[in-house]
């Protein structure tokens, strides 16, 4: 999102009801962790929309595909510069909207010289012809649609291969027109980060100043990224951090290096959790604070992944002594003498959100839903909302902030490539992959869900497994220089033999509590690593693409 804001002023929706010509699914697992999307992704290509699948595995329709391209993991940046390369260099952009609408195409037209075809494919693994298929797949099939998933996020070049896929969009004319990629207008509500409800204006400079993450990033990041706490938590830089409350979050799963996560916990004085059940994080805690589940409380449900939607959420029952997370917080404060930043009730609070609809959260529960337009062309009568005015392929901003003006590509830590004498001793390069019906780290105690997906597989390459002597069905070590873990082989023909693919956030509650739920058994962030380098721009740490080694596990 801040990327899209950074080059045109506005997250883009794909605009799949049109229908589009072409849709590009990049990075995504659209059946198992977005369906409502695939959906209407599958629902266009019946009606005629050509597919792409940028993606590692047979994943999102790739089956259906008309061009499927199969990157090294984390590699995504440096094939996207290589298709703007083929696109400016075979004269494929919109010439009309570049001239009229964009800034620092010279520049850029510059900058791709050095992603021709022949060294992305080196880098990405996609051999050069498919990378100019890609490229013309894009922009001759018009107009078409970018889908991104998360998995762009999961490494130091996350934010500019954003910007990069961002500025596809932008060259190729594919923004704000009828099956393109959308500008919507945002339901009538309070901004999730309006200076009311965040009280930004309440920090003085030099409390800011005091961030733990030392205003490293970009300006406009204001939170404090994990790696940066744990390592306030573990060893007191910049300085000792003693108590923590967590909610929402299950950060011995989803934390980098999760072991560092675990020894950082441990030297806390008190450690509070709030969650619906028990996970291996709260299996730390001092206190676990039990909250509702959605059909417990009111709120209003805006989802940031979807088209501009606010719907309301009703309470249909209480049970026990569970309270949202909104009281849980509102009591809290009071305790601690910040109660005067609370309303009383959680419903004063939604219908503050709702004033700018003109509605109170009782009005909203016979309205239902408020939801945002599309807006085509808007730009011919108001602009883009940037300094400039224009779509900014060229940032005068990020580079007055000391940060790259285009997208540059550079090569993860722990690759084939960044350390090869490393990559000798682990010669396989590991991604990882959600299960359909898991939410993220949660609900492996839930027997329905647990039935249909038991334990944590890792899918390896058929001629790979027949090397290392791993059959289907065996367990398996996964290694890096941080630690293994093991999970069931499952052998498959359609990814890169040096690549496997590892089962997300698993634990096993049946392990019980004196065991964590046996949280560092099959939990692929045992494998990941915490230290920089770290994306510039947001901070993000490396999740994909790391070297590792995959071995039978004795029994």
């Amino acid at each position: 999102r801040n990327a899209s804001n950074m080059t045109y002023g506005f997250y883009a929706i794909p605009d799949f009801d049109y229908p589009p010509a072409a849709i590009v699914v990049w990075g995504k697992n659209l059946p198992e962790n977005l369906h409502h999307v695939h959906r209407r992704v599958m629902e266009a290509v019946e009606r005629g929309a050509k597919l792409m699948v940028v993606n590692v595995r047979n994943i999102g329709g790739a089956d259906r595909a008309d061009l499927w391209v199969k990157p090294r993991p984390s590699s995504d940046l440096a094939l996207a510069l290589g298709m703007i390369n083929v696109i400016i260099g075979e004269g494929m952009y919109d010439r009309t909207f570049v001239e009229q609408w964009t800034v620092g195409f010279d520049e850029l037209k510059t900058h791709v010289q050095d992603y021709a075809p022949e060294k992305v494919a080196e880098i990405t693994w996609v051999p050069a012809e498919t990378i100019k298929q890609a490229a013309r797949f894009y922009s001759i099939n018009k107009p078409a649609c970018i889908q991104w998933g998360n998995a762009i996020d999961h490494g130091i070049n996350s934010f500019q291969t954003a910007r990069a896929l961002c500025i596809l969009r932008a060259i190729t004319g594919n923004l704000e027109v009828p099956g393109g990629d959308l500008r919507w207008s945002q339901p009538p509500l309070v901004e999730r980060k309006s200076p009311e409800l965040c009280l930004s204006e309440r920090i003085s400079p030099e409390v800011r100043e005091q961030s733990i993450s030392r205003g490293k990033e970009l300006p406009i990041v204001s939170e404090s990224i994990p790696q940066h706490t744990i390592r306030a938590i573990h060893y007191g830089d910049p300085y000792p951090i003693r108590a923590a409350y967590i909610q929402g979050c299950n950060p011995l799963m989803t934390y980098s290096n999760a072991q560092e996560a675990y020894q950082a916990f441990l030297t806390l004085d008190f450690l509070a959790v709030a969650d619906m059940f028990m996970t291996p994080t709260t299996a730390l805690a001092d206190i676990v604070l039990p909250v509702a589940s959605y059909l417990e409380y009111d709120d209003i449900v805006a989802p940031s992944y979807s088209i501009p939607v606010a719907l309301v959420q009703q309470r249909v029952i209480r049970m026990g002594e569970c309270r949202s997370d909104y009281e849980i917080l509102r009591d809290l404060a009071r305790k601690l003498g910040l109660g005067e930043f609370f309303w009383d009730t959680e419903e004063q609070c939604l219908d503050f959100i709702l004033e700018p609809s003109g509605l109170s959260f009782n009005d909203f529960r016979k309205v239902a839903a408020l939801v945002g337009s599309k807006q085509y062309r808007s730009y011919k009568s108001q602009g883009f909302p940037t300094p400039s005015g224009k779509v900014e392929l060229y940032s005068e901003q990020l580079k007055e902030w000391g940060f790259d003006p285009l997208p540059t590509y550079y090569e993860p830590p722990e690759t084939p490539y960044s350390d090869p004498e490393l990559a000798v001793e682990y010669p396989l390069v590991f991604t990882s992959e959600k299960r359909g019906c898991y939410r993220h780290s949660g609900g492996r105690q839930i027997a329905s869900l647990r039935g249909s997906h038991p334990e944590p597989v890792v899918f390896i390459h058929h001629e790979t497994a027949n090397k290392l002597g791993i059959t289907a069905g065996d367990w398996v070590n996964i290694e890096t220089k941080r630690g293994r873990i093991r999970q069931k082989a499952v052998l498959v023909s359609d990814i890169d033999p040096r690549v496997v693919v590892v089962d997300y956030a698993w634990w096993f509650p049946e392990k019980g509590i004196s065991d964590l739920y046996g949280w560092a058994e099959s939990n692929v962030n045992i494998l990941t690593d915490d230290q920089p380098p770290f994306n510039r721009e947001m901070g993000s740490s490396n999740l994909r693409g790391i070297v590792c080694k995959v071995y039978k596990a004795s029994t």
